[in-house]
């Protein structure tokens, strides 16, 4: 009988658990930009949760132009998060074929996650906003040492 019960515990633990939900990154809202060491200037624009995803609009500029936009995606898919993102030279022509697809390895308050699962994606990316105007994005590049950026509310 306590084997069954272990069993039973097991099951609910595992088919019981909440799905995440798209809500719980409501803190990437808002408008953030910082400067690179090179000089330029990385602008990332959050819209709110909606309709089961979060997107985001992040642009690289110099003094004289723009070098990329590139358009975010996390939405909810079976239970959990996915990301999907896409960059796009200044011409807006993309930079690869299909946009870059992450899978979901953390989530805490103010903290996410994911491993890159496509051809040609960073090997992890992560955003994480530990004071209410500051907000980080770090990511470990398919190769190449590991980047940290900060950057601040607008």
């Amino acid at each position: 009988m306590k084997r069954f019960g272990f069993y039973i515990f097991i099951m609910t633990s595992i088919w019981g658990q909440n799905p995440i939900s798209i809500n719980s990154l409501s803190w990437l809202t808002g408008s953030w930009e910082g400067q690179m060491s090179n000089g330029k200037i990385l602008e990332e624009i959050w819209l709110p949760p909606r309709a089961g995803s979060i997107t985001a609009l992040v642009r690289l500029t110099d003094s004289k132009a723009t070098e990329f936009v590139e358009i975010i995606n996390i939405m909810e898919v079976n239970g959990t998060l996915a990301l999907q993102l896409q960059l796009f030279y200044n011409v807006l022509s993309p930079s690869s074929d299909a946009p870059h697809q992450f899978e979901l390895t953390q989530i805490k308050d103010n903290f996410v996650s994911f491993k890159g699962v496509s051809k040609g994606a960073h090997r992890t990316l992560s955003y994480e906003r530990p004071e209410k105007d500051v907000f980080y994005i770090r990511f470990q590049p398919h190769e190449g040492p590991p980047v940290e950026i900060k950057l601040r509310s607008k």
